[in-house]
């Protein structure tokens, strides 16, 4: 992916499309660069908590350069669309929530509607194409803090990732991380085979 894209070209690119959940994760990405004058992540000096597996963690994602694989996103699975993004350079955190119901508009009604049918027809996709416009719009003109709530947030950042040793399980023969094995009289056994 071109780091030299505006970010929300990285987002699209990286999700596959836009719509209004990667919109969302554009203008927290943004939000968090400005207040904390931060740019992507290049290894771990950033960190997101994210408290939704919604569209909107693509763009953190894309954005900030916050991945699993670096260790710097960390997924709780709360089902609420908020983020925290922190600084390790600063000592700085950001808490951001959408705000409840301000994604309500008729237009935003009929798109989620459209969205989840299975099969569109051609006027309906040309309906979802031109309320995404729309959509997209109001999402993106809108004064963030009449979307978001936001505050500075004392924040313990955890130990930076490790590369752990890989260990077999002694039922199914696969690899697994040490840190999640769990030590039997019958040897190590992965969690999906102790379960």
């Amino acid at each position: 992916m071109c780091k030299n894209m505006p970010p929300l070209e990285m987002a699209i690119q990286f999700h596959g499309h836009i719509c209004p959940g990667l919109l969302m994760g554009v203008r927290v990405a943004e939000f968090a660069q400005e207040k904390l004058g931060i740019s992507q992540a290049a290894d771990e000096e950033l960190l997101a908590v994210v408290e939704t597996d919604s569209c909107g963690v693509d763009a953190i994602q894309a954005i900030l350069s916050c991945t699993f694989g670096k260790g710097n996103l960390i997924f709780k699975d709360y089902g609420k669309n908020v983020y925290t993004i922190a600084s390790r350079e600063k000592q700085r955190a950001l808490r951001i929530a959408q705000r409840y119901n301000n994604q309500k508009s008729p237009e935003s009604m009929r798109y989620r509607e459209l969205a989840q049918k299975e099969y569109l027809t051609d006027a309906e996709t040309a309906e979802k194409e031109n309320l995404i416009g729309i959509i997209f719009e109001k999402i993106m003109s809108t004064p963030f803090e009449e979307i978001f709530s936001w505050q500075e947030i004392d924040f313990d950042f955890p130990p930076r990732a490790q590369i752990r040793a890989t260990l077999q399980c002694a039922v199914c023969g696969e690899g697994v991380m040490d840190s999640r094995a769990t030590e039997t009289p019958h040897g190590f056994i992965c969690p999906t085979c102790l379960s």
